[in-house]
């Protein structure tokens, strides 16, 4: 018999630890962590090796930091985001971030080196991003001996002969060119570590092309940090893809009709846009837009595909920012039915046509028909002077159409 109860409360003491440890599991599993520290460090087992170009860039955010000189690093993400690790001349290694009860995802990579068989050619080693910095710090334009300031006085001559003479502006010329020269081939140098960093996909046959596209600011190319850098590469790289596309798809389609009908061939032109999602705007208010860019016939007919779209993508942002409104919210079909006329239409006819249209321009706020805050109701009402009249006898679309030709309107006259 006691050996009996030693054996039963045996049995029910394994009972508890069993559903202690599933209890502490769940609770484990459900915990949820709004940033995961993300730590570890890579070895090179076949060889001590310092890193200093590891990088590490999470593949949802687009946004990387580098590793110290020792291996290793640090970053905090969300959970279950993708890192990849990159280390010049060793294969790229992605792992799924997941956290474990502390928040924390803690792990070691064992790298390993790139070996192919290629034919030999003569390459040129990346140079690291701190001697790319250094260069870039020292940027500079050679100065050629130019006489100004009290020295003109003093030797006026020789200021004569600096400014006419063709020997001296070619060499004023050649010191131009050659800044220019630098300040390419250093954000060509930083173009290569990005590309092999994963950061931009570009072949080397595109630099060029991008470093013209890029325009970057030389006082920038100077001063910035890496990361500012590589913010502004990676948005100038979108666009720059984005206009590759465009290019590819249907151009020309648009460019054949301006001989015809420009505001058709403007018409198709937005819709290629909005369709490659270039940007967001309803096709409702192209007309609008269209006549807030006032394209030239010339410049059209004349500009590149990406001269266009810059000019375009340019006045987008003009147009939103001047009505102050998001656009992006508007829309070309409403959901407005008769039904969700009848609170001002009741007003109309038991209050007066003032109630009547607050409760009006209540409900197109709501259905985003028109964007005004109610504190200027009073003075969009006495704009608008929406006659009784109409609002008793227009249709639903007539009323929308309506209302929104003297919200713009409204908007345009009180920006001038």
């Amino acid at each position: 018999m006691e050996s009996f109860l030693l054996h039963s409360l045996t049995m029910i003491n394994k009972l508890l630890i069993s559903s202690f440890i599933a209890g502490s599991s769940f609770l484990s599993l459900g915990q949820s962590c709004d940033k995961v520290l993300f730590s570890g460090r890579v070895i090179d087992s076949a060889q001590t090796q310092s890193f200093y170009n590891l990088m590490l860039v999470n593949r949802r955010t687009g946004q990387g930091v580098f590793g110290q000189p020792n291996g290793t690093f640090s970053i905090y993400v969300n959970n279950g985001d993708t890192v990849a690790l990159s280390v010049k001349n060793y294969l790229l290694i992605k792992t799924i971030v997941v956290a474990d009860s502390n928040c924390q995802y803690k792990h070691t990579y064992y790298l390993e080196r790139k070996f192919s068989e290629l034919p030999e050619v003569s390459v040129r080693p990346l140079k690291s991003l701190e001697q790319i910095k250094e260069e870039r710090q020292e940027l500079a334009l050679r100065e050629t001996r130019t006489v100004t300031g009290v020295d003109i006085f003093q030797s006026p001559i020789t200021a004569l002969y600096q400014t006419f003479s063709k020997k001296e502006q070619n060499k004023r010329w050649i010191a131009e060119q050659e800044y220019h020269d630098d300040q390419r081939r250093i954000v060509k140098e930083l173009l290569r570590n990005y590309v092999a960093y994963d950061i931009i996909d570009l072949t080397e046959e595109q630099f060029d092309q991008f470093i013209s596209f890029l325009n970057i600011n030389e006082d920038f190319l100077k001063t910035a940090t890496e990361m500012e850098l590589i913010t502004f590469i990676q948005d100038k790289y979108e666009h720059f893809k984005l206009t590759a596309d465009l290019q590819t798809m249907d151009g020309f389609k648009w460019r054949s009709m301006l001989d015809s009908d420009k505001r058709a061939a403007i018409h198709e032109l937005l819709t290629m846009y909005v369709t490659n999602k270039a940007f967001d705007l309803p096709s409702s208010e192209f007309d609008r837009f269209i006549g807030f860019m006032n394209l030239d016939q010339v410049f059209l007919v004349n500009a590149s595909d990406s001269d266009v779209f810059n000019f375009v993508r340019a006045k987008y942002i003009e147009y939103i920012d001047f009505y102050h409104i998001d656009v992006r919210a508007l829309k070309s079909g409403y959901t407005l039915t008769e039904a969700d006329n009848e609170d001002w239409q009741w007003d109309l006819k038991h209050k007066n046509k003032k109630a009547a249209t607050i409760t009006l321009l209540r409900l197109y706020n709501t259905h985003k028909v028109i964007q005004l805050p109610e504190d200027e109701f009073d003075k969009f009402i006495t704009f608008m002077n929406l006659k009784e009249s109409f609002m008793l006898s227009a249709t639903n679309d007539e009323l929308i159409q309506f209302v929104r030709e003297k919200y713009y309107n409204y908007l345009s006259f009180y920006k001038k």
